[in-house]
């Protein structure tokens, strides 16, 4: 023990402050939030004062509907502790176990369990997003975004996947620190920076209807995309094409063509729809005129991403179409120098990295 203390010590000589803590994190990423976890769950059941507020939303009135608190803030807390352990338990304990018992390479282990576990939440939330959306007056009906303006009441089911959604992404941040980082970090950095921008900034200014929509876009895709790369590491081929095939015409619908109608609805209905472009945060109201160009700017910045990525995925198509060996095209090792995988699409960016069992299991 005391050796493996003296060797982190000099390990992490060289590093600041903050990129040793989020190592430590990344060591600790089941005990640490679980303690806390555990904490707040014993709070709750020995009734003490607030504690029920970090594990179920709050701000119910009469009508049964709900609006947003400040204690919005300690649910997402406990989400993202929840999300944090929940990650790192099933990689270990469940997803990699999985890995070992199938064909997948050993160093790809911590890829299948990392792809799976991204699979499993986007298919969670398309599933949850489209439930909440499908008796919505926004049901393909983009005016509605901006009807009734300001909308600042949710029934239960919509704040629990908008907060839901809010502190998974938050909760990214630290995913996206543990990882390292591959050749389009730098644009992954930017489509998380410019996700959280639009997350946050919906749900605080009363744009939650675009929102739902923007998600459900953005996850049925996701959910095919990590499908199509776990499938790579069990079975490369058929099977394997046949998801990122599936991954296609999903991400050209929602992401490309869909996504698209609701940025051009953001720029030209709010004049025909919203009542009045007016700044009263008391009364809810966060929509001067300038504010739709602040939303309008940070979709389209998402959007020249998806373009960007949307002709890596085409030039995968195209190897696909010339070279024999489909399973070369989606190739990720560190070594090899093809630039065009179905690694590279959305930014996989993660590198195979011991787990918290290890960690543990090296220490003792």
């Amino acid at each position: 023990m005391k050796k493996s203390s003296s060797g982190d010590l000099k390990m992490n000589k060289g590093r600041t402050l903050l990129q040793n803590f989020t190592l430590y994190l990344s060591n600790h990423q089941i005990e640490i939030p679980l303690k806390v976890i555990g904490f707040i769950v014993a709070g709750y059941f020995l009734r003490l004062p607030f504690f029920p507020y970090f594990i179920y939303i709050t701000n119910q009135r009469a009508d049964g509907r709900y609006e947003k608190s400040f204690w919005d803030l300690a649910f997402l807390f406990f989400y993202i502790c929840v999300f944090t352990a929940l990650r790192a338990f099933l990689m270990d304990y469940v997803l990699i176990p999985i890995a070992k018992c199938s064909k997948v390479p050993i160093k790809k282990y911590q890829r299948f369990a990392e792809q799976s576990w991204q699979c499993l939440y986007y298919t969670f939330a398309f599933c949850f997003g489209i439930y909440v959306m499908k008796d919505s007056p926004w049901w393909f009906d983009s005016t509605y975004f901006w009807r009734d303006y300001p909308v600042y009441d949710f029934t239960k089911s919509f704040k629990y996947y908008y907060l839901i959604q809010f502190a998974y992404w938050l909760q990214q941040i630290f995913v996206l620190q543990i990882e390292a980082p591959r050749k389009d970090y730098k644009e992954l950095v930017l489509h998380h920076i410019n996700t959280l921008l639009l997350v946050s900034f919906s749900y605080t200014c009363n744009f939650t209807r675009v929102g739902n929509a923007v998600f459900v876009c953005m996850d049925l895709p996701d959910a095919f995309l990590a499908l199509a790369k776990t499938l790579n590491y069990i079975s490369p081929g058929l099977i394997c094409n046949l998801a990122f095939t599936f991954m296609f015409v999903s991400w050209m619908y929602t992401r490309v063509y869909i996504y698209g109608c609701i940025i051009l609805s953001t720029l030209t209905e709010p004049e025909l729809y919203v009542p009045e472009f007016v700044l009263d945060p008391l009364n809810g109201q966060w929509f001067p005129h300038f504010v739709k160009y602040i939303i309008a700017g940070l979709m389209i910045g998402l959007y020249l991403l998806i373009l960007f990525w949307t002709l890596m995925i085409l030039k995968v198509f195209a190897k696909m179409a010339i070279s024999k060996e489909a399973s070369d095209v989606r190739s990720d090792d560190e070594d090899e120098n093809e630039n065009i995988s179905i690694e590279k699409i959305e930014g996989d960016h993660s590198t195979p990295k011991p787990t918290a069992k290890h960690i543990k299991a090296k220490r003792q």
